[in-house]
């Protein structure tokens, strides 16, 4: 148990210390946690179905703009830890991991407030001239912080939490177990509904109920819908692709006119799309450089890059994580050492985007700006701080939609559906495919960002296909999370009375009308609750304490 108890607490640490996003990405889902905690406490299958139930709670949980509605991360861990302890059944997890997701609110806020204060220490260091202190401070101290604050429970959970972890179970009677498997069973409704809150358009939102009805009727299971509704969704964005062309096309008119480059008036094409007649901005040549940046040079500061959160605190959130990535480029193109410390101070100002698949075109312009900048062209520290400042916004809203918004939540209920039909390749999957998308299209873009310079994010914000592109992955996460909705939400009613001689089952009679409307209702409601802005809090003790009740009353029961 003393090495279960070190390798759950070295997970619990790296769960909050990202030291490297390629590793630490997926630690934040109880979904990849899971197995792994499972695995390290000698009951894989019990872990990787505790992960997946407290999962579905959380699908719809975005950690967008330095914002944490929930610890995910230590609602996996430590949830799936205590049950396994426990020895309970998997659909408790939920019940056990949402005090402790609370909890981790405090400890998210402990750590990173303390870590506030190394980024003053860094501006001393530079102030110094001492480059090389930037590497020790975005690293050590986080990790000690992570570690008391992350660590140390995790490792008394497991080595001590047994022998209560299993009295508290016993002490629980069997109608308030029956109560919270009730409870379990409602609340995936929450985080679908709070993805259907992120997702849904009034145009789209048609999809949802497509998906819930292809379940229900057809016993589809969530791969089938998911290759479904990607063959949908690509039809419906080659539909409108196609239209936007022909729409360029006849835009442009055929006029007879004379000039002195068509001087007998034959008929030409004349543009009268402003867009098309706009002069894209002029990117700065390279031709001349005599310090230049290879792409041995660019690889490297890109692996830098996936540090840029090991420190990532209140005041100035990825500042210093992207100064430790810049020391490379900037030692390679200027020798001075004092003027090296100069050059890095204008990152260490407040900076905050989406740091792994759209973010990074920033930071490839960035490079493209200070290359310029050390080969003697007119490029400013607040040129280039303009630039990271004013994209960092659309880049956020961008990667954050696409990768929380849409990419996660239709991966995670294809891995939590496998996973709670104890398909082990379930979380295995979604966390290869998740991050190999993540991390390919990150490096293409800021390689992108750094060959095309500042008029690269702007091109990409303005071509209209970024539109398109997202409303194709909202068709597609709109009917997986119908078929979740249908799936997932597993409770039904046992209510019976007698009218004469007969039986009247009034789950029998919701069928005739349509199966899962038990769980389309509670969907819908919990969604009309997040819509009007019901504190995600509240709603969830509302679920404890309403599905307790009409557990008691017979009103609501589990579907087994």
């Amino acid at each position: 148990m003393l090495l279960s108890a070190i390798l759950v607490a070295f997970l619990a640490i790296i769960s909050q210390w990202w030291f490297f996003a390629p590793i630490t990405r997926c630690m934040t889902y109880p979904l990849t946690t899971g197995i792994i905690v499972g695995i390290f406490m000698g009951h894989p299958m019990l872990g990787m179905l505790a992960g997946a139930n407290i999962q579905l709670v959380y699908l719809g949980w975005i950690n967008a703009g330095g914002v944490m509605p929930s610890n995910t991360m230590v609602a996996g861990i430590y949830g799936t830890a205590l049950t396994i302890l426990s020895g309970a059944n998997p659909k408790l997890a939920v019940t056990f991991a949402i005090p402790f997701s609370l909890l981790g609110l405090l400890m998210v806020q402990i750590y990173q407030t303390i870590n506030s204060f190394w980024v003053h220490r860094a501006d001393q260091e530079l102030d110094k001239g001492n480059v090389n202190a930037i590497r020790w401070l975005n690293y050590v101290p986080s990790f000690i912080v992570s570690f008391v604050v992350y660590g140390i429970p995790a490792f008394c959970l497991v080595l001590f939490g047994k022998t209560w972890a299993t009295a508290l179970i016993n002490a629980i009677p069997k109608d308030l177990t029956t109560a919270l498997e009730v409870v379990g069973g409602l609340m995936p409704a929450l985080g679908i509904a709070m993805l259907l809150n992120y997702l849904g358009k009034r145009s789209l939102n048609a999809f949802f109920i497509i998906g819930f009805f292809l379940a229900v009727y057809l016993k589809l299971d969530i791969m089938a819908i998911a290759i479904f509704s990607a063959a949908i969704a690509f039809l419906i964005f080659v539909s409108q692709t196609s239209g936007k062309k022909n729409a360029h096309q006849t835009a442009k008119k055929q006029v007879r006119r004379l000039s002195l480059n068509n001087r007998t008036g034959k008929t030409e094409a004349v543009a009268t799309d402003v867009a098309t007649a706009t002069a894209e901005p002029e990117t700065i040549s390279a031709a001349d450089y005599k310090r230049k940046l290879t792409h041995r040079d660019l690889v490297k500061t890109w692996l830098w890059e996936q540090s840029d959160e090991a420190a990532y605190n209140y005041e100035r959130l990825q500042a210093l994580g992207l100064t430790n990535m810049m020391i490379h480029p900037i030692k390679k193109l200027y020798d001075d050492p004092k003027r090296q410390a100069e050059e890095l101070k204008k990152y260490m100002v407040f900076f905050n985007t989406e740091p792994h698949m759209v973010g990074p075109i920033i930071h490839g312009v960035a490079l493209s700006m200070e290359e310029a900048r050390a080969n003697g062209q007119a490029v400013s520290e607040d040129d280039i701080n303009g630039v990271r400042t004013g994209l960092m916004g659309p880049a956020a809203g961008i990667g954050d939609t696409v990768q929380q918004g849409i990419l996660f939540p239709i991966l995670a209920s294809v891995g939590a559906s496998m996973a709670l039909a104890g398909n082990y390749l379930g979380p295995i999957l979604f966390t290869v495919v998740f991050e190999l998308i993540i991390y390919t299209l990150g490096y293409f873009l800021f390689m992108f960002g750094y060959r095309r310079g500042k008029s690269s994010v702007i091109q990409i914000l303005k071509n209209g296909v970024i539109d398109k592109v997202t409303n194709a992955f909202s068709i597609v996460g709109l009917m997986v999370v119908g078929a979740m909705a249908a799936t997932r939400v597993t409770v039904k009613t046992p209510l019976v009375w007698e009218v004469g001689k007969s039986t009247m089952k009034l789950q029998s009679i919701l069928n005739t009308l349509a199966p899962g409307l038990i769980p389309l209702g509670i969907t819908v409601l919990i969604w009309w609750l997040v819509a009007k802005k019901v504190n995600p809090t509240w709603i969830i003790i509302g679920i404890f304490v309403v599905g307790i009740a009409l557990s008691y009353l017979n009103v609501l029961g589990i579907v087994k």
